[in-house]
């Protein structure tokens, strides 16, 4: 199977791999508005989002699947990419990044971390807020690792959990990814204040964008699934 792609050491793609409630949404949206759209492909979910999802925390208990994962990228990247520079902020997709898109030389990873209290609060309350993020949380299995379907809704210590499903997942990715020579870990606390971001993006993409305070206190008016 081969990805979709215009030129192995040409074509650069851009990964935030994060948690969920993360502020991807508006990462997205701040890099659709600041780069060139003729160059650059910028997705935020997809129609195979959810799926990937699912089959990424599936195999976080049996163990990574190549061939899946390369199945779902590959999808991905003959949809969206369509030879130019592709960038995801996509949460759902983080868990299922084939090696052969990773050990790319023009492949860069940002991991957005927040704090474990902050998460756990930020995603009860979204888990609730619309609905078809409930029916995502309560009812479709394999949705979170270690959560089981109903338990947002019946365990009162369901914060506790999302905590450590923000442990597991962040210790998950930085097991998989931190040893790679473009993998890069930002706080979510600091990515929206002074020029963390500029700077990151800039030095992976080789552009020269401004970001500024205006564009980073924005809040994004789009939904998500996470």
């Amino acid at each position: 199977m081969r990805f979709a792609l215009s030129s192995e050491h040409m074509q650069k793609i851009l990964i935030f791999v994060s948690t969920g409630r993360c502020g991807t949404t508006r990462l997205g949206e701040i890099l659709r508005e600041k780069l060139p759209a003729d160059k650059y492909q910028v997705e935020h979910q997809v129609s195979i989002s959810r799926l990937a999802n699912v089959l990424g925390n599936l195999m976080y208990y049996i163990g990574n699947s190549e061939r899946i994962k390369k199945w779902i990228f590959n999808k991905l990247l003959r949809k969206y990419a369509k030879g130019k520079h592709f960038i995801s902020t996509d949460p759902l997709t983080a868990m299922v990044i084939p090696k052969e898109i990773l050990n790319r030389k023009e492949t860069y990873i940002i991991h957005v971390t927040r704090e474990p209290k902050s998460f756990a609060k930020s995603f009860y309350n979204f888990s609730r807020g619309r609905a078809l993020s409930f029916i995502a949380h309560n009812f479709v299995p394999l949705w979170q690792p270690t959560v089981w379907p109903l338990e947002n809704i019946v365990n009162p210590k369901i914060q506790k959990k999302y905590e450590r499903v923000n442990w597991l997942k962040n210790r998950w990715f930085e097991k998989q990814y931190s040893s790679l020579s473009n993998y890069h870990k930002i706080p979510f606390e600091e990515i929206f204040e002074g020029k963390l971001l500029q700077e990151t993006v800039n030095k992976c993409l080789g552009e020269n964008l401004t970001i500024t305070d205006e564009d980073l206190g924005k809040k994004s008016n789009k939904s998500s699934f996470i």
